[in-house]
């Protein structure tokens, strides 16, 4: 049978499917997402309003925002330039955001996304003082500004 799969092979009959392993994984900087073709046509999605961004403004506690995404994941494609542009705009130097970019397996070697037991993608984890405050999975129920800050009510 592997001699058979060999020959059709050989004379292009069949293909195996590739994986691509070109994906960016471990610590990414906002600038470089933006560099990604599919990420970059949703650079402009949405228009963040001072009324939206006025929670994420208001913040005085250092917090922490880890996105952990997948270049693959068209969740992510989508998602993750929204959330470049909202605290961009939110401007907020309490506020530190460090994006992850994650193999097809959702997994990193360094073992980051494993740690913060990461199932999909994007997910977006809020912490403070080292504790995490929440997280959303893949895309806000209403929009980011509301889900964030509804986190911080829970």
């Amino acid at each position: 049978m592997k001699k058979l799969i060999s020959v059709f092979l050989a004379m292009n009959l069949i293909s195996l499917p590739v994986i691509a392993t070109d994906y960016v994984e471990g610590e990414v900087t906002s600038e470089q997402i933006m560099q990604f073709t599919k990420f970059e046509k949703h650079k402009d999605d949405v228009d963040y309003s001072s009324e939206q961004t006025a929670f994420l403004q208001s913040l005085s506690q250092p917090t922490v925002v880890k996105v952990f995404f997948g270049q693959w994941c068209h969740d992510s494609q989508r998602e993750v330039p929204r959330l470049i542009q909202l605290f961009e705009k939110a401007n907020n130097s309490n506020i530190e955001v460090v994006y992850y970019g994650l193999d097809t397996n959702k997994s990193d070697a360094a073992g980051i996304a494993e740690a913060h037991e990461i199932k999909k993608t994007p997910t977006i984890i809020i912490e403070q003082s080292g504790q995490e405050i929440g997280r959303i999975l893949e895309f806000p129920t209403t929009d980011w500004p509301t889900d964030i800050e509804a986190l911080f009510s829970q």
